[in-house]
């Protein structure tokens, strides 16, 4: 019986060739675009999933509010954990981590600059169980001046795995001992090349542990292994008695205006947790991925839809077979399970295309979307069940209509030449249609709003000039970089290309101090904390920033350096000062006056409001080397920075990027969704257009004879086309009235995501509307052309 189906179905694929083809070609795409949109949700979801504790860990985020603002920090106070580990002796394990500036590293001969280094607690690895190649876990980072490696980083500088364990490793002027590899695998928004002691640290910096007893001094990631999932809210409900007990105390005794709450996260909800600031890693949009989940749906309902369509349409060709086959005793099981068999191979072979489309894309698709997946994708278990469930979906869900349709025809009915059935209800494929179309035209809406939105965030006034600078990473760890800044900017200004230089600790687009600031007003400390980037002289007038009120930093003001302070107006705002100039703010260990006000810019991207910021002066640090370089030779002018940083830094490497580039990388998730809209957007119009392409056809085979009348009777070409084309023109036209207004909602909820956002403008849907009516047209002329050009006399020669 089932060798039966199956040879009935290769005959039917092979005898109805451009059907089949339509038919398995719309699959493969949509089940190929599917897979590769399922890669992506299911690798975004993966977060966190490698830690075998993963459900018992939380960290613990801060949250103060003050004078009406509310800070929500990823990060909490030294002081937190030690008090944590004496008030709650049920936890398991606390721990903390620390954030360690961008370093130059040697080994021997080698040297490079690296970045995501940080400072461990020795009790670290006791929550967070990562595979360690080389070394012991448990003791790896108890000694001051050790270090654990990344199996990446262990291949960089010693060549392989087995030679790491032992090195020394230079920090200048520190030494560290390698003590463990750890292997690379898995997504945590603990993005770390190494772990370094923390006792070094705390031994290290006594400058900065003078502040540790301070409840506001926000600098540590705190982790917490619970004993039981059901512990996190009764350890929440403690946390509020916790605070009375040690945080409000402090904070009165201090006469702060402020109050303070610990708030518990979820390992598995970090990576999506948008709302706390200073996180170790950018926070991932879950948005995004429910927008990507929908395409994914999308295009595989717009395929099956194609397959319901065409074979319900074409039921009348199948008529006669179905009736014979129960004129002989077939059972109506019988045909159903035939249909679906059928289906079900249609299906298989369509799976089979669409995986070898995945393994042509997953290259480009890996560029456009950061990620690294590989070719052998398919073998992972999620995969195959993905698969399985895109076959049963299709295969029997998409074929049950047609089956049951095409299985209920009545011999008496079907076998009589006059009463062969039309090809299946009507209603329901003009139905599936315009949800096709609608469906197509929501994403291609979607994709021109986020190419506006896209545009516009890289084109707007930022409120300075981002265009042209020049970045040099300056190392932080040896004090002689330092002390040749003011050298290598003399003689880089000595090139007519190099318009200015400055050097910075922040710049924009950086994650910035956020510090306390104390004011009087009105006989009253009030507190408040704000950004605060630390730069030079040259820094305002390098970056294109302009001065509203008072003066710049200047050299010949020697109490500039401690005694004076520039703010933006966003923070003459919050202080509520009119006239700003001369006004005292306290930061740190200065007690200064405002000097100046500029005019508010950016430093975030334009998901967030303007916030206020102090530019506090600073001479020569680590950070950044910034230069306004003309256009003009490009080449020869970085080649003479090269030569100059080598000159003063051979031990060095040299990193740069531009400042355009680097800011706008603050948009790469809107990034990844525009290249992914704009694919997927023309996959469902090009597998529309195919199903609508497969109807037409139909449709014109259908009424062959009644257009064989119509041209004897005198009827034009155009006429017949017009004719044709009338009917899918309504539905694409409905499809239209239907999508615009879900697109118009579904796009002005993301723009809500932007402080700063285009407007929906109508011409958006007028494009979108008229473009899909121009490619529905075009693709159903091709046919109703090809109908009404035929010789009416073939029509008409049975008749």
């Amino acid at each position: 019986m089932l060798q039966n189906y199956f040879k009935i179905a290769i005959r039917n694929i092979v005898r109805n060739k451009v059907y089949s083809a339509i038919n398995i070609v719309g699959l493969a795409i949509g089940i190929s675009a599917c897979i590769l949109i399922f890669l992506y949700v299911q690798d975004e979801l993966s977060y966190e999933s490698h830690f075998d504790k993963a459900d018992r860990i939380v960290r613990i985020a801060s949250e103060i509010k003050n004078e009406g603002q509310i800070d929500r920090f990823a990060l909490s106070p030294p002081v937190l954990a030690p008090n944590l580990i004496q008030d709650f002796p049920e936890l398991e394990h606390v721990t903390q981590l620390l954030e360690a500036q961008k370093q130059t590293i040697w080994y021997k001969e080698k040297s490079f600059n690296e970045d995501n280094l940080l400072y461990a607690d020795s009790s670290f690895f006791d929550i967070f169980n990562y595979e360690f190649i080389a070394g012991d876990p448990g003791t790896a980072l108890h000694e001051p001046n050790t270090i654990v490696i990344s199996e990446t980083m262990a291949q960089k500088y010693f060549g392989s795995v087995d030679k790491a364990l032992g090195e020394v490793l230079t920090f200048n002027p520190d030494l560290y001992h390698v003590t463990g590899v750890f292997r690379d695998k898995g997504h945590s928004h603990i993005k770390a090349n190494a772990f370094l002691a923390r006792s070094t640290f705390d031994r290290q910096r006594q400058d900065v542990l003078t502040g540790t007893n301070h409840w506001f001094n926000m600098n540590r990631y705190t982790y917490v292994l619970l004993k039981d999932t059901s512990q996190i809210q009764p350890f929440q409900d403690k946390l509020k008695a916790f605070v009375a007990t040690h945080v409000t105390p402090w904070i009165k005794e201090n006469n702060l205006n402020a109050s303070m709450t610990f708030i518990l996260q979820p390992l598995s909800s970090i990576h999506f947790d948008t709302v706390y600031r200073d996180d170790i890693t950018p926070a991932g949009n879950i948005n995004y991925v429910y927008i990507f989940a929908a395409v994914a749906v999308f295009l595989l309902l717009i395929a099956s839809i194609n397959y319901m369509n065409l074979t319900t349409a074409r039921s009348a060709k199948r008529a006669k077979e179905v009736g014979l086959r129960k004129v002989v005793g077939a059972y109506r099981s019988q045909i159903i399970s035939q249909f679906m068999g059928e289906s079900l191979l249609i299906t298989l072979v369509s799976v089979l295309l669409a995986l070898a489309l995945v393994q042509i894309m997953i290259p480009m698709f890996n560029t456009f979307t950061g990620k690294q997946f590989e070719s052998g994708f398919f073998l992972q278990k999620e995969v195959l069940l993905a698969l399985l469930a895109i076959v049963v979906f299709i295969g029997v869900v998409a074929s049950s209509y047609p089956a049951i349709f095409l299985s209920g025809f009545k011999p008496v009915d079907v076998l009589k030449t006059d009463k062969a059935p039309k090809g299946g209800n009507a209603i329901l494929r003009k139905t599936l249609v315009v949800v096709q179309f609608a469906i197509s035209l929501i994403m291609i809406i979607g994709t021109i709003v986020v190419f506006n939105q896209m545009h516009f965030l890289k084109n707007r006034d930022l409120g300075f000039n981002k265009e042209q600078v020049l970045v040099i990473e300056i190392p932080f760890g040896d004090s002689t970089l330092i002390q040749q800044i003011p050298g290598i900017k003399h003689e880089l200004l000595s090139n007519p290309n190099i318009e200015q230089v400055s050097n910075a600790q922040d710049i924009p687009a950086e994650s910035l101090n956020n510090l306390l600031v104390f004011a009087e007003k009105d006989g009253k400390t009030l507190q408040n904390s704000m950004n605060v980037m630390f730069v030079d002289y040259d820094f305002i007038d390098a970056m294109g920033i302009e001065l509203k009120e008072g003066r710049n930093y200047s050299k010949d003001y020697q109490t500039d350096l401690k005694g004076a302070l520039v703010i933006n107006e966003a923070a003459a705002r919050k202080m509520e000062w009119q006239e700003p100039i001369g006004k005292r703010l306290e930061l740190l260990d200065r007690d200064a006056k405002v000097i100046g006000v500029v005019k508010d810019f950016n430093v975030k991207s334009l998901h967030t409001n303007i916030e206020p910021i102090i530019l506090a002066l600073v001479l020569e640090s680590p950070g950044y080397l910034l230069m306004r370089i003309k256009p003009q030779n490009m080449a020869s002018t970085i080649s003479f920075i090269e030569n100059k940083w080598r000159s003063h830094y051979p031990k060095h490497p040299m990193e740069y990027f531009f400042m355009d580039e680097f800011f706008d990388k603050q948009y790469r998730a809107e990034e990844k969704m525009l290249t992914i809209f704009g694919y997927f957007a023309g996959l469902t119009i090009f597998i529309a257009c195919l199903g609508l392409f497969g109807l037409a056809s139909f449709t014109a085979e259908q009424r062959t004879k009644e257009i064989g009348i119509r041209k004897v009777l005198g009827s034009s070409v155009s006429g017949i086309v017009i004719l044709l084309s009338m009917n899918f023109a309504l539905l694409v036209l409905i499809s239209i009235v239907l999508a615009i207004p879900i697109a118009w909602y579904g796009m002005n909820k993301w723009l809500q995501d932007f402080a700063y956002r285009v407007e929906l403008s109508w011409w958006i849907f007028a494009v979108a509307g008229l473009g899909a009516m121009v490619i529905a047209l075009l693709t159903i002329s091709y046919q109703a052309l090809k109908a009404a050009i035929a010789d009416p006399v073939r029509a008409l020669r049975s008749e």
